[in-house]
């Protein structure tokens, strides 16, 4: 199996544990697709899985900001086709793949949806 799929995988049975729910994984939306979604409290979370097998990888910049527009556009698509009036955040899971073992990282927004 791809790593990033794994990756997916391991995101979600990650956040399952720490209570979230998860309402979609590999949401698309057009030619956009946003990894993770889920709902924790009063929160509509978009989750972006970041797997890496090279630990001194550096989280910095592993989401451009052409990616960034493309989350926020599907993210506003999911809201507004499911009529959702709940806090939104936009977070990142990064997961580093050390020999046979996983270390995971989640990071809380990541960035804010901006206006054009």
């Amino acid at each position: 199996m791809e790593l990033g799929v794994v990756g997916e995988l391991l995101a979600s049975e990650f956040l399952i544990k720490k209570k979230y729910k998860i309402l979609e994984k590999n949401w698309r939306y057009k030619k956009y697709e946003i990894d993770l979604i889920a709902t924790k409290k009063n929160f509509l979370i978009f989750f972006e899985v970041k797997t890496r097998t090279n630990p001194y990888n550096s989280i910095e910049n592993t989401i451009s900001s052409c990616q960034e527009k493309r989350i926020i556009s599907a993210a506003d698509s999911y809201i507004k086709i499911n009529k959702i009036d709940l806090e939104i955040r936009f977070d990142m899971i990064f997961i580093e793949r050390i020999v046979k073992s996983y270390k995971f990282t989640h990071y809380k927004e990541i960035f804010y949806p901006t206006f054009d």
